[in-house]
């Protein structure tokens, strides 16, 4: 998965929160999932990407974190 396509994915989830298809703490789970599938680990070759997917999802779990 690229940048991109994770930035897709999270928006989507996010609208689906927004809409009330789906609730906070399972748009959380979502996201911590996709983490986990992505497995975000340290080998040198596709450190950059993984850093890069890492910081999106951070950044999208911290978001929801704030969500009322």
């Amino acid at each position: 998965m690229n940048p991109q396509e994770l930035q897709n994915l999270c928006d989507q989830y996010k609208a689906m929160v927004d809409a009330g298809s789906i609730t906070k703490d399972e748009y959380l789970q979502l996201l911590t999932g996709i983490n986990i599938m992505e497995g975000i680990n340290e080998d040198a070759e596709g450190l950059q990407l993984k850093e890069t997917l890492n910081t999106i999802l951070n950044a999208a779990v911290s978001a929801a974190s704030l969500m009322a």
